[in-house]
This record gives C-alpha cells, structure tokens and sequence, in this order.
C-alpha cells in the first residue's frame, strides 16, 4: 500500500471515530464521500493558494457580476484570484495550462467551449486540478464522466426561467388583446444546455395560452450587440410585433432598441430571463415587464467557497450532486406583476417566488456599477471548511438571506420529476436533441411538434 493511501485511510479512520464520538452516525454513502474527499484534495485547510476563472466574455452583465462574485468570494476567503477571457477553442487550453502553472488548484469555467470540455477535464485530472463550470454539460458531456477533477457544474433550469416571465407576459398581452410576439433564441454553439432549456419554457408557457403567435426565432448569441442584429433579421421580414422574449436579459435589451427604432414601443410587453441591473432599472422605468434570475452574484460566487472545501478534503459531491442549479426568483414592477401573477394563477404554483425588485437593485445589482463591488454576501459562510477553522456558523445563503431573492441551490437529478441522474441525463440528451431550434410559429404547430418528442422529454411545468 502506497503512502498516499494510507494517510487517506488514516485521515477517514480519524473522521469516523471524532463523528462517531461525538454521537453522530455516519451512513455507508457519507463515509464514502469522506474517503473520496480525502483522495482528491490537493490542498490544507487555511492554505491560501490560486483559484482561477476563465469566461466567455465581459461584455454582458451576468458575466460581469459573476467574475466579481467569485474575486470577492476568493478575497473573503483568504485566496488568490486570477481572471482572464477565452475567445477560442485554443484559448481555453492556453489559458487553463496557464492557471495551472501558476500554481491554480482550482478553476471556475464560465460558458466554456463545449467541443474542448473533455479535453480541459484531461489537463486537470492530470494536474490535480478541481474544475466547475458554468453552463458546461451537454446531452453528452456531463462532470463525472471524465475522471474525478470536473467536479461541479452549475447550470440555471433555464425552462422554469423562461416559463415564469413569458406566463406573465402572455397573461398581460392575451388581456389587452395582443397575441404576436418576437422570439429571439439563444444559441446553436455556446451554452446550448440552456438554449435548448429555454426553448423548452417556451413550449410550457405556450401549452397555456394556445392564442399566441410566435414569431421571428432569430438567435441572439447571448449579448446585447447579437440581440440587436437578430430584432433587424425579424423586422426585416415583418413589423406587427406586439411583444418581445428574448433568451437573456442583453440580448433582449438590445432586441428592444432595434425595436424602437423602428417605433415599435413594445417595452411594456416585453420578458426575459437574467435579472441585471440594466433591466431592473428599464423595469422601474415602465419600458420592461419582467424578468427572473437565479441571484447571479450568489450564483457565482458561491462556486468558491464549494470548491475550497473539495481542495481541502472538506466534502466531494455525489454523482448526483455534481450537477447543480440555483433556485429563480421573478422580478417586475411593483403592483402590476402580483396582479399578474394572480390572474395568470402562477401565484398558487408550488415553484413562484416574486422578489423585490427596487431592494434588489439597490442593495444588490448596482454593486456591479461600483469602482469596488461588495455583494451583501460572506461566501465564507458557505464553505463547511472555513466555517470550522473560523468558529463561524454555516449559511446556505452566505449572509444573504432570503428576501432580495432566495440565494439557494439544489440537485435537479434529485427531483421527483427526474427521479434519477440517469434520467436526468436522458431528458437534457433530448431536449437538446428537440429544442436546440424551437422555430414554431403556432400553438399548432407546437402540438405536431410535441408528437415527435420521446418519453425522455419532462414537459411538466413543475420542477419539484
């Protein structure tokens, strides 16, 4: 027997016996998940050392926010940060085999090229490196699946995203007698988890107003300048257009512009998914219905505190936990979308949650604007690790609470719905296979549609 694996048998013998002293009881999966934390660590506990992010680009608020969140969460954590962007596929193995050999033990993907993702799993199992991303599985690439270094990844369940917003808005429009709105998707390349999510929630929002006329389905690239080009194709072929979804908040943002400037007001019946600070502000302003976020500062900057503690042998996810999402909350302007809520009936359903938008803007999301940005969070507080070296208490909302939104997090394989990680697996496989185009004009339509899907495809509008 090797060194190394006597110290992690000697290690999980004394957790065993200071658990088991101490009257707790420790389950078959839970010693297991010990022992699997000590295998894997690569790092001590109170040891500082590089964490890096590598994202897609700067140029829309969700990436902003999120390279914040996690230099925040690394500089409250006592750990070393380092940043930069990859534009190309050789960009991410450049600039992970950088990180590495500066001495990163740790790296935060954000939006990474799908087509390199096993290839940046390989440089990292090799180094010992722990990996999470953000929207980085696909129907065939999932963490796990390639060796035990890709560890996390935290995707939004980007269908209850869209489902919410776009019920809100086809209740206002189907009430003031309007039923043509402009659909502008995500992306065919980058992301497409959520692309084809999204197009899913379309789909569901649909199935309850069969009236509406969807219409356009231009894809955005996920930024303002994109969502801008997509509204000219649309406006292009026709200019009847009586609202507006768009599959992010900046390309939505920029969709609407082109809008206006053909003198298309559709602001007022206009949604999107994201929650950023410009959008909060257009909302308050009457030229934006509504949005729904998942917390993005929390969302991001949370990943450090997680992947500190499988650094330090702290914790290791479960298979079923490697695959991670945060809870939504739905923002628009006060008055107006309870009323919303209440006629559409979203109000009784069991995953609605509003928030308040003015507060979260102000206490939150303008942060972002700030020469020094300080999200209202202690991401220590989130690190099982940090909280025993610290004597501090753990909170799953790192000090956020629950009132501007519900900083929380849980494991879409575990849900009833899914039942399984496998079955999980099969519905994402699917729904990127079906939805990855929703270029459906009709309710019809969306029905013949419908007939082709497999079983595999969870169409429920209940995510519990």
């Amino acid at each position: 027997m090797s060194c190394c694996h006597k110290t992690v048998k000697l290690v999980l013998l004394l957790l065993l016996v200071v658990t088991i002293g101490t009257g707790a009881t420790v389950s078959g999966a839970e010693a297991d998940r010990i022992e699997l934390a000590q295998r894997y660590k690569n790092a001590e506990p109170g040891e500082s050392f590089l964490v890096g992010h590598i994202t897609f680009h700067l140029s829309q608020e969700y990436a902003i926010m999120v390279y914040q969140s996690i230099e925040q969460a690394c500089r409250q954590m006592g750990l070393e940060f380092r940043g930069v962007l990859a534009e190309t596929d050789p960009d991410w193995i450049q600039q992970t085999e950088s990180m590495i050999a500066a001495g990163a033990k740790a790296i935060i993907y954000n939006c990474p090229s799908v087509s390199v993702i096993p290839q940046l799993a390989e440089i990292c199992n090799q180094h010992e490196v722990h990996m999470a991303t953000l929207f980085g599985y696909t129907g065939e690439v999932f963490p796990g699946d390639y060796g035990p270094y890709w560890v996390i990844d935290n995707t939004p369940l980007s269908d209850m995203q869209t489902f919410f917003p776009l019920v809100l808005l086809f209740e206002k429009m189907q009430q003031e007698g309007k039923n043509k709105f402009l659909h502008i998707q995500a992306s065919r390349t980058n992301a497409t988890i959520s692309t084809a999510l999204i197009n899913l929630g379309v789909y569901q929002a649909l199935q309850r107003y069969p009236e509406m006329q969807v219409l356009g389905h231009q894809y955005g690239e996920w930024d303002y300048e994109n969502g801008r080009r997509a509204a000219e194709a649309a406006l292009a072929i026709r200019q009847d257009y009586d609202g507006l979804w768009g599959a992010n908040d900046s390309v939505t943002m920029g969709a609407l512009r082109a809008l206006e400037d053909r003198g298309l007001n559709v602001g007022p019946y206009t949604a999107s998914r994201d929650m950023e600070m410009t959008t909060a502000e257009e909302i308050l302003d009457g030229n934006f219905l509504v949005t729904a976020g998942f917390a993005i500062p929390y969302y991001g900057g949370r990943m450090v505190p997680m992947l500190y503690d499988i650094c330090v042998g702290a914790w290791y996810p479960k298979p079923e936990e490697m695959i991670q999402t945060g809870t939504i909350d739905v923002y628009g302007k006060p008055g107006e979308i309870e009323d919303l809520a209440r006629t559409s009936g979203l109000d009784m359903h069991p995953n609605f949650k509003l928030g308040p938008l003015e507060d979260n803007l102000e206490q939150i999301l303008n942060q972002m604007a700030a020469r020094r940005p300080e999200y209202p969070y202690d991401f220590r507080l989130l690190s099982i690790s940090k909280c025993r070296e610290l004597g501090l208490e753990y909170d799953r909302h790192a000090g956020g609470g629950t009132e501007l939104g519900s900083h929380d997090y849980f494991f879409p394989a575990a849900l009833e719905k899914f039942g399984s990680l496998e079955a999980y697996k099969k519905h994402v496989a699917a729904v990127i296979d079906h939805f990855i185009d929703f270029s459906v004009d009709t309710w019809e339509e969306a029905e013949e549609f419908a007939k082709k899907l497999p079983d595999d495809v969870k169409l429920e509008a209940v995510w519990q």
